[in-house]
This record gives structure tokens, sequence and C-alpha cells, in this order.
């Protein structure tokens, strides 16, 4: 059963197949199928439960060796140290939790949009029945609100039309037809299907249901989202494999530092040892996750302003390292509000501006201003033969219905017609509904007052036109010529090329009947027009592409709409360029995985796209190199979403099963809001840099003065205490300043980083342990000036030393470029953590009680002269550093000029 198809078989054949006929199932076969096929419902995926989520926080190797600290810190009894790095791992996995129980409720979503009852004929009677309980070959009704309960094929329609956004991507409701189709149609043509979750906007049908639960398309989602593995982000697998470096690099340099101590034989095994593990304490980065963890959680702050909320803290990072964007067309790129742009009337094209549902715009012929009464019966029409309502106010208007048909109402307003005068002045007397197959809709009215009728028609304008015996032409009817057809047609391709969605606009005078039928109403009609319409894309979307390109990230439009219209929508938002293709949905599936991956770097648009084609896409990308952000807002999207580096749903339309797999959630469905989190992105993980590779240079510089001290077999020139504070107060503060400083201008002028490049490269690992050698060696060098005399003084100076060399080294890491002018005061909270450490610092030379506990005595005039001297060599190694590690710019190619596309 599950190999048959049945779009491709006529109503009866699939009857037959299904082994059941137009009076339904008797109950004791239902109870035989529903046995064999079981509930029509999705199985509950098992879930972790809550300790077990909280218990997989601790498996990051960073967290790993922060606990392996903490208990060296309790077995030193330096229990403040322990206390704080303790807080610093409950609070990460505190986070990490709560991000994760939110997560993974796909399925849950699932069920919630299934339909809970469903009507159907069995042994010839109509009953209400649970969804659950269909069976395959149950009779099904279907009406207008309905959702439908399982994939059915449609059997009898009336003006049927089904909105299938959720599952195909198709902007405008599909209507339903009983003929069969050819095997190769693909699901968003299959109108002669019904699929289970979508909505029944209009019409009435009846439909033989063809699978259940997890047999339907929706089902096939639900077990693709459970197969699909959440994909780690680039920061989790960049941060755990920096965290087993910098392990393994801690563990060699102090195993050196304990043998050296041996070998110099100045101190017992016991006291090495202690000083060994207090130095492997003070060199592990302990403040390196609360930073990742605050710059994260300001990032995702700074996002949800800019209508972007991240689910999970790592996803904000993620968002800076795409190199490719996904998109959806409909609401995300365009605003999903028809609007009318052209029309042709009396030998005339008329431009039409405005955009979406805001009823305001002027109308235009041959660039000058053209007065809309001169094409009212037109706009009456459109207004007339129309079951939607607009409302709203200012700037915020909706369609409540058709969206097709609420943009000639948006039409009618603007030309000044008023849908309240329209209803006063005339009654309806009967509405001939659209059905697919004359595709037109008429409507009767009377005009108050008198005894008139006529009928306004609207429908497809070839259709139309054969039941059109004249035109208007001059405000005059007249009887149409051959060459006026043909001036018709070749207008309504013309649009059509344009990707507009065209209808025809006729009318007839009728005489008063009390009952109409279609052979009186829809033959000898008026022709009056051709109207063209199109949803129009976003008008900051065009800068927000370009911004794209400016920042070496490719946009790519995935969509269930006709390459057509996409590629219209593309041209009209610059996203072409010269050797770009356009692919289709059935191209994409043809093509091997080699074929694919050849041609995926050029491609822009892939339209008709089904779910499996989205992950395929994905999956391609990602074996190029390519770090994937994807939108969407349907059923359809989330396997692809959930596969994506970063998934991002829509907030407005998008359902719930796309916001549960997603990382992200779009709060206005706006594309150039994706673009302003991409900067916003790139800015934490340059904060997270700034701060990891101060603090690694000043870890660095701790353990290579220990180290030198003891090769030159110098006294320690630290205490445990001073080393055990540097690490807590003097390093961890003034970086967590760096986890705030603002973007930088030319964040969103540069090309992705490499997806394959690690945190810390290998010249950034050069210049770290260069700092490192010339931080040590100038703390020796003040260190040697004094020890000879009185070691305490020579400790107290050189532990200032190294405090100050972090000071200006924290000052000179607020920007990735060198030498860069920056405002002092606009990093507020970096200038109090320099202030609380040298405060801090002070306290403990100058404060009597404080002195012995740190093995500090007071400071001179000359020393702190030295000392400053010295330690300024941090501010000016960090800018010289960067003119080795300096961002690549993007070249003048990227912001080639916009070029027609290739069309596969």
């Amino acid at each position: 059963m599950a190999l048959v198809t049945f779009h491709d078989v006529s109503a009866e054949k699939a009857l037959s197949l299904l082994a059941s006929s137009r009076i339904g199932l008797s109950e004791s076969e239902v109870a035989v199928r529903l046995s064999k096929h079981g509930f029509n419902e999705l199985p509950k995926e098992k879930r972790a439960q809550p300790f077990v989520i909280f218990l997989n926080q601790f498996r990051n190797f960073l967290i790993i060796l922060l606990v392996f600290a903490t208990g060296t810190s309790l077995f030193l009894r330096e229990f403040l140290e322990a206390a704080a790095m303790s807080s610093i791992i409950l609070l990460s996995a505190i986070l990490g939790f709560i991000q994760e129980f939110r997560a993974g409720r796909a399925i849950e979503a699932l069920e919630k949009m299934s339909s809970p009852t469903a009507r159907v004929v069995r042994d010839g009677r109509e009953l209400r029945i649970a969804a659950r309980e269909l069976v395959p070959g149950d009779i099904i009704l279907l009406e207008a609100g309905d959702i439908v309960p399982a994939d059915s094929r449609v059997l009898e329609t009336v003006s049927l039309q089904i909105d299938e956004a959720a599952l195909t991507g198709e902007s405008v409701p599909s209507p339903k037809v009983t003929m069969a189709f050819k095997p190769t149609t693909t699901l968003a043509d299959q109108e002669n299907m019904a699929f289970m979750g979508t909505v029944v906007t209009y019409g009435k049908g009846r439909a033989v249901v063809t699978s259940t639960g997890m047999a339907t398309e929706f089902g096939k989602i639900a077990s693709s989202i459970q197969a699909t593995e959440e994909v780690r982000t680039p920061l989790q697998a960049k941060f755990e494999q920096m965290a087993r470096q910098i392990g393994v690099a801690v563990l060699v340099l102090v195993f050196f530092v304990f043998i050296g101590g041996l070998l110099q034989g100045e101190l017992s095994v016991a006291k090495l040892f202690i000083f060994a593990l207090s130095l492997v304490v003070a060199t592990v980065p302990s403040a390196l996750p609360a930073i990742v963890t605050i710059s994260l959680a300001l990032g995702a702050k700074a996002l949800a302003a800019r209508n972007m909320i991240i689910k999970k803290l790592p996803a904000a990072e993620s968002l800076g390292a795409v190199t490719i964007i996904c998109s959806d067309k409909t609401g995300t790129i365009t605003k999903n509000q028809m609007t009318v742009t052209k029309i042709f009337t009396d030998d005339k094209i008329i431009a039409v501006s405005g955009s979406g549902y805001v009823p305001a715009g002027t109308f235009h012929f041959n660039g000058r201003e053209f007065n809309p009464k001169n094409i009212e019966l037109l706009l009456r029409i459109g207004l007339l033969c129309n079951n939607a309502k607009l409302s709203g106010s200012g700037g915020h208007w909706q369609v409540i219905g058709d969206p097709t048909e609420g943009s000639l109402i948006v039409l009618a307003m603007k030309g000044g017609l008023a849908e309240e005068k329209m209803r006063e002045d005339y009654s309806l007397v009967q509405e001939l509904p659209f059905d697919s197959d004359r595709k037109m809709m008429s409507v009767v009215y009377k005009k108050n007052g008198t005894r008139e009728a006529f009928a306004c028609v609207k429908g497809a304008p070839d259709l139309m036109l054969r039941n059109c015996d004249r035109v208007l032409k001059n405000g005059r009817v007249q009887n149409i010529t051959a060459k006026e057809r043909e001036l018709i047609l070749e207008t309504n391709e013309s649009f059509a090329g344009e990707a507009l969605r065209v209808l025809g606009v006729a009318f007839r005078e009728l005489p008063s009947l009390q009952h109409y039928d279609m052979d009186s109403v829809e033959s000898s009609l008026v022709f009056v027009g051709l109207v063209g319409m199109i949803d129009p894309p976003r008008e900051e979307v065009r800068a927000a592409v370009a911004q794209c390109r400016e920042a070496g990230i490719k946009v790519m439009v995935i969509t269930g709409d006709h390459a057509t219209t996409a590629s219209a929508i593309a041209g009209q938002i610059g996203l072409f360029q010269e050797g770009d293709v356009v692919l289709t949905g059935e191209d994409v599936e043809r093509m091997s995985e080699y074929d694919l991956s050849k041609v995926i770097g050029q491609v822009r648009i892939i339209a008709r796209a089904l779910p499996i084609q989205k992950s395929k896409v994905v999956d391609a990308l990602k074996k190029k190199g390519h770090i994937v952000a994807m939108t969407g807002d349907g059923v359809n999207d989330a396997p692809a979403l959930k596969k994506a580096d970063i998934g991002i749903a829509m907030g407005i339309n998008g359902t719930d099963v796309a916001k549960e797999v997603s990382k992200g959630i779009l709060a206005d469905d706006n594309f150039a809001t994706i673009v302003n989190a991409v900067a916003e992105g790139r800015n934490i993980y340059d904060k997270m840099i700034k701060s990891t590779r101060y603090l690694l240079s000043c870890n660095m510089g701790e353990i290579i003065t220990v180290f030198f001290a003891i090769m030159l077999r110098f006294p320690l020139p630290l205490t445990t205490l001073q080393i055990l504070l540097m690490n807590l107060v003097t390093d961890g503060v003034p970086a967590l300043g760096l986890g705030v400083e603002p973007a930088e201008g030319d964040v969103m002028k540069r090309p992705p980083r490499n997806p394959k490049e690690k945190p810390i490269t290998g010249s950034s690992l050069l210049l770290i342990a260069l700092f490192g050698i010339v931080m040590g060696a100038g703390t020796l060098f003040i260190f040697g000036l004094y020890f000879d005399k009185n070691l305490r003084l020579a400790q107290t100076a050189a532990f200032t030393t190294l405090v100050m060399f972090e000071m200006f080294a924290v000052i000179g890491s607020r920007s990735l470029s060198p030498f860069k002018k920056l405002n002092p005061f606009t990093n507020k909270w970096l200038l109090g953590g320099v202030a609380l450490s040298v405060i801090i610092q002070l306290a403990i030379i100058y404060w009597a009680p404080l002195q012995p506990v740190f093995s500090t005595v007071p400071l001179g005039l000359s020393e702190w002269i030295k000392i400053l001297g010295i330690s300024s060599l941090g501010f000016v190694l960090m800018e010289l550093g960067k003119l080795f590690i300096a961002q690549p710019k993007v070249n003048s190619a990227g912001s080639a000029a916009p070029a027609a596309a290739q069309v596969i």
C-alpha cells in the first residue's frame, strides 16, 4: 500500500485500490484496518528526563577542565577560588539545561496541529468521529474552516480550495479537482489530493483517505525530524576543541615547571606539587565560560531587541558565522500581501503605486498621473466580485479571506471607492462561486431602488475571453475584434512573464430574475480589462541583500512558488549576478549528490522545492564547507531547519513545528532582520575572540614568569595566593568588560571567517606565546632588580607588574584592528573592571591587614615608574600583534552589479 500513489489514477480507481466505495466502509472493516494500520496519530518521541539533560551539561571538555581545577582548589584549601569556579560551572549548566529542556518538542507541536475530529461516511451514514480513528478507505467530508485530518484523494469538489502553505510553501490556496495527474507531478501540484494538517479555505468536497498517521506526508516529516540529529553550532565545536588544546598545553607546561623545580632542588616535593597545582588553576582560563555565557546572553538580548529571538545561546554566535542564508520567499523576502501593480484596459497599461494592503497609492499612464475615475467600472467589478474583507488603519491593514481578492479591495480603495458605499448602493442577488473547471467567479447585483441587474465576473483571462463578444472602449461597449483579442492575450502573456498573477474582469447587464445560471450569466460578456498582481518584496530587502554581498554572504531563495515568480522577485531585490543559476525541486531530485555539489555554489533560487529537497540542499551546502542559515515557516521546512547550522522560524506566520525545531525565531518575519542579526552574531564572536586572546596571553605571561624563574634558578616570583587572586579578579573582571564591547564599524564589511578556522589560529597562538614571553621577561626583569635585597618587595613588584601588564593589555584588546581610535567611554563596564582591579591591587599593597595575607609590602614612586614603564608594553604588544592577524577585507568583486541568472 505504501508504494501505491493516488494522484495519478482516477477517483474510481483510487476507491478500487483502497477497497472502498462512495458509501464508505463498514464498521467491521474499519476495525480490521485499524488493527492493521494503527491509529491516525503521530507517536510520541521518548523524551530525556530533566535530570539526564542536566547531567549532559557537564560533558563539555572546558567544564570538565574547570571541575578538575575546582577540585584542585579544594585540595589546596583555596575555598574562595573553588566557590567562584563552582558558580561558573553551575551557571553554565543551568543555562544549558533551560535551553535544552525547551528544545526538541517538534512532535508535540505536530500533534497539536493534528485535526481532533473528522466528518466521515460509513455504511452510507454521516458521522463525526475522533480523527485518530480514521483508516485508509474512509470517506471524509471537507468544508471551509476544516483542518484536513489525513492524506486523501479528492472525489467531489464544489469550489474546494485548500491552503497548503504549511506543507508545500505555496503562497496561494490550491484549488482542488478530481481529474488524475501524471505520475511525476510534484506534491505542490497534486491538486486532486488533500494533505493532513492543511486548511480548507473555500468551498466543500468529499475525499477518500489514502494514508494515516506516520504514512502521511505530515508523518514522513515527523519521522525525518526524529531522525535528524541536532547540529552542534560552530561555537560549540570550536571551543570544545580549544578547551582540549588549553588542557594539553597546561599539563605540558606545568609538568615542565614541576620537573624544573625538582632539578633546581630548592623546594620540597610537597611544596612544589602544591605550587604546580596552583599554577594549573591559574593557567586554566576559568573566566572563559562565564565570558562566553555572558557574551551570548547579552548578544541574545540585543538580537531580541532586533526582532530575532534566540532559543539556544550558542546559536547567537552561529548567526555571525553563516556563509549562506537560505531564505523562503513568501513573507520573508516578500510582504505576503498580494498587490495590484498593473492594469490593462482600453488599450492602456496603467501602473499602480503602493505596496501591500495599505490602501494608499496612485495611478500612472505613460509617466503621468492617471485619474482612477476613468476606470471606475473596472475597480467596482473587482470590489463587488469579492468575498474578502479589509480591516485596519494607518500603516497596519489585514485581509480576511483570499489574498487575491483582498488586493482588489485595496485597488478599489486606492481609486477612491468605499466598500461600505458599494454595499449600500448595490444588493447581492446571487453568487456563482469559482471552480477549477471554468476558472471564473461571478456575482449578480441589483442597484438599490431600481430593477437593474448586472453580473460582475473575474477569472482566468484566456478562458474568460472565450465568453466575451464585446469590449469596453472609450467608455462605450462595442463588438470585440480578432485584433483586440490578440492584444489582450499578448498583454496577458506579458504580465505573466513579469511573474504577475493576472485576472480578467468583465460584466454583463441582465434581466431581473429570481435565479440565474452559469450559461445565462457567463456568456456574451463585456471585457473590461486585466489586473496584474504580485506579492511585492519588502522595501528594506534590497539593501539587506547588498549588505550580504558586501559581507561575503551568499543568499539563496528556496520556495514552493514557481521559478518565474521567484526569479522576478530576485531581480527586483538585486539577488542575481553573472553566472547565477535557478533550479527547480525536480532538478534537485534528479541530480546526484556529485552533480548538485558542482552547481550548488552558483544556485540562487530553488523553486517548487519539497521538504526532502530542502534537506538535500542543506546537506550539499554543508559538504562544501558552508555554515548554513535556513529560514522557514511551514511543516515542510522543519527537517531542513533542524539540519541547518542555524534554523530560523518565522514568528508571525511560522507553524509551531517550525518554531520548535529552530534555534532562532524571526519575530517580524523580515529578511532584513536576519542580516542585522548576522552583524550582531559577528560582534558576539569578535568579543569572545578578544576575551580569549586576552586571557590566554595573560595566563601565558603568568606561567612563563614562573617557568623562566625556575629555569634561571630564581626564587619563586609569586606566592600561591597571588597567582590565585590574579586568576580570580585581575584576569577575569576586565575580560568580562570585553564581553560588552560595542560592535566595530566594519563588522559587515569583512568576508565570513573560514568555518574550518580555529578560534585561536596558529598566528594568534604564536603572538600569545610572544606576548607571554615579553610579559614574563619584563616581570622577571623587575623581580631581578629587588630579590637579592628584599624578596617580599621583589614579589610585590613582580605581582604588580603582571597585574598592570594585564590592565594595559585589556585596553589594547578592545578592537581587532590595530591602533584604532576608540572612545574610552563607550565601554563603561571595561573601565569599571580596570578601575576595580587597580583598586584591589592598591588595597593589597597598601592596606596593612591584607599585606601579611598576600605577602606584600608598600611600593615607592621609583618602583611604580619602573613597573608602569615595563607593563605599558602590554598595550603596545596587543596593538602590534593585530598587524599580523588583521581581519581580511571584501574585495571589490563582492559587490558586482546584478545580472541575469541562468535557468537550468
